[in-house]
């Protein structure tokens, strides 16, 4: 009995001293990048961490590539391949991207890498915020994910920073894109506190002051409204943003002067100029690909209803549990996001069973489009591995491509995530 235990007990320190030297061996890695960046080489500092990690597997890593693609590309296709360059003295990155200059392509499709990670490491929020970041720069550079549509990619960049703020994930960008994303979708109110927020992290940064005015302005609050296109206005450099500070100030104060006492609609406002090349994030230190086209529910039905779930799973009130799961469930039942989220809640509260329950009940409804159940089986498939119990999973798996293949062209890149947890589940 001894000789058992102390050859688990080594295999254990074993199993310990391998991942203390993986970690080692990964903080070297991003080390020698950043000492690349430094030096402006960044398809060195690409393709070091590429060779690390070429199947993509881990966070940090993943992470650090997508802020040197998303900053120092030359071109790129679609968000999914990138061409990078080591720069000399003389050489200028916006003269490169005028020139088509490069010294290596690399393809990297960042959403895929995320959602996959995510899916891995559900409780690892800052992947949320690189999901924000990602969506929020295909949304600036108008270059990538151009079929979800702005108000997809405005609804994605909320789900995910909201995620990432509550557990204290965020920055001065990623709170102004938050308050950015709501103000596009109309939700004046909630644009605000992540706007002031942002101001709180940078007080000199004048796209935060300018669209809490506007927002401010939406809600006919014109005096706060008047002090932030103020003080945009006196921090902006560049003339254009200059000046369309200061046709929003006479705007307002032309309001004021008409109705200092009344709360008019500003319906003359004039909107703000969408600034791509003024609010691109900054570099900093992507489950199954998100790919339905259906209308998004609304943020905040589904933001309040995540919160109701969570205090219900927090107090193990299974009557509401249920209640509550099943109305977060048909607010968007085609959003991938919908089935990761439940997946994410539930994993928290330690209450995987019971949503391996309310899937298998959703997907035993014969009424169900090929669709819905093919994201179904798909997280039945992560649910059953999260139980430790890979042959279900496979099976679930297979059903899951199963329903895809009616769903969604052959080319889409589920599939491929499908094929690869296909791959790494034993059949029974």
């Amino acid at each position: 009995m001894r000789s058992v235990f102390s050859f688990f007990l080594a295999f254990l320190l074993t199993l310990t001293a391998a991942s203390a030297q993986t970690d080692k061996a990964e903080t070297t890695a991003l080390k020698q990048a950043n000492d690349l960046l430094a030096q402006r080489k960044y398809s060195s500092a690409f393709a070091l961490l590429q060779k690390f990690d070429r199947q993509n597997t881990r966070p940090a890593v993943v992470m650090r590539k997508q802020e040197i693609a998303l900053s120092y590309y030359i071109t790129t296709r679609d968000y999914e391949s990138f061409s990078l360059k080591d720069l000399t003295l003389l050489e200028s990155l916006e003269q490169m991207r005028a020139q088509r200059s490069y010294d290596s392509a690399y393809r990297f499709p960042i959403e895929t890498a995320l959602l996959n990670l995510k899916r891995r490491n559900p409780t690892n929020y800052k992947l949320d915020k690189a999901l924000g970041d990602y969506y929020y720069s295909a949304q600036q550079c108008d270059c990538a994910e151009k079929a979800k549509g702005e108000d997809r990619l405005f609804a994605l960049m909320v789900r995910h920073y909201e995620v990432a703020h509550l557990r204290g994930y965020g920055d001065y960008l990623s709170y102004y894109a938050l308050g950015y994303a709501h103000e596009r979708l109309g939700n004046f109110a909630q644009a605000v506190g992540p706007f002031k927020r942002s101001i709180q992290l940078k007080k000199d940064f004048p796209d935060a002051h300018y669209h809490l005015a506007y927002s401010l302005l939406e809600l006919k609050q014109l005096e706060n409204a008047r002090d932030e296109v103020r003080l945009a206005l006196n921090l902006y450099q560049d003339e254009q943003f200059k000046s369309d500070a200061a046709y929003m100030l006479a705007d307002i104060e032309e309001q004021i002067k008409r109705a200092p006492k009344s709360a008019l609609k500003p319906a003359a406002a004039k909107k703000p100029t969408d600034r791509k090349a003024a609010t691109r994030p900054e570099p900093k230190a992507a489950a199954p690909t998100e790919i339905s086209t259906a209308e998004p529910a609304p943020v905040a039905d589904l933001a309040t209803t995540r919160l109701k779930l969570l205090a219900a799973l927090k107090g193990r009130n299974q009557p509401e549990v249920v209640r509550l799961t099943n109305q977060f469930f048909q607010l968007a039942p085609k959003e991938e996001s919908t089935y990761g989220e439940l997946l994410d809640l539930y994993l928290k509260n330690d209450q995987a069973t019971t949503l391996t329950t309310f899937f298998t009940e959703q997907a035993a409804t014969p009424t169900q489009e090929p669709l819905v159940q093919g994201y179904l089986r798909l997280y039945l498939g992560h649910l059953y591995l999260e139980q430790k119990n890979a042959p279900q999973a496979h099976n679930q798996f297979v059903l899951a491509r199963g329903f895809m293949v009616q769903a969604l062209p052959a080319n889409n890149r589920v599939f491929a995530v499908i094929d690869q947890l296909l791959q790494s589940t034993p059949q029974e």
